[in-house]
């Protein structure tokens, strides 16, 4: 009893200490309370367990519900995505064959301006060429006036001139 005893006095000085002093320290009061408390709460716990869980539940089951509609959106982003990146290769694509199709006309347009200007070019060529040719007839006929200017008073005499303006009368019919 001597370590009773100790035990006592060590609480009585404020260590810590064991009251076995069933009636003064309320374990039966307490017991009890415990007791009621386990009797009457446990449905009382029950029912706040059983609501906890199926607030957790509903709380799974929304976010499961918001994953699988984050999911599906994300899926119908990824199909647009996928559409856009379609559409941008065909656009480019399109981009593409519509300036090879420019740069052909072009080209072409080209080609026809290149031959519409050599076409201009030989008709000019052939304009000074029949001009040049004119102004050297011209200048032949000239030329062949005047030297039968000259040499006419030499080869045409007076008896000369009499035969031909006969032969010429002869031939008119008179």
């Amino acid at each position: 009893m001597v370590d009773l005893f100790f035990l006592a006095e060590a609480h009585s000085e404020g260590g810590f200490g064991l009251n076995l002093d069933i009636l003064g320290t309320n374990l039966i009061n307490l017991t009890i309370l415990v007791g009621i408390l386990v009797y009457y709460g446990k449905d009382l716990i029950s029912n706040l367990m059983r609501d906890r869980n199926s607030k957790i539940a509903e709380q799974i089951q929304e976010a499961e519900k918001k994953q699988q509609t984050a999911a599906a959106a994300l899926q119908e982003q990824q199909q647009k995505l996928a559409e856009a990146e379609k559409t941008a290769v065909k656009i480019r694509q399109d981009a593409l064959a519509n300036a090879e199709r420019t740069k052909q006309a072009i080209l072409a347009q080209g080609e026809k301006e290149i031959e519409r200007l050599r076409a201009t070019a030989v008709a000019d060529l052939n304009s000074e060429q029949a001009k040049v040719i004119a102004e050297l007839r011209q200048r032949v006929a000239a030329l062949a006036i005047e030297r039968v200017e000259t040499q006419l008073p030499e080869i045409l005499n007076d008896e000369a001139q009499n035969q031909l303006i006969e032969s010429s009368i002869a031939r008119l019919g008179g």
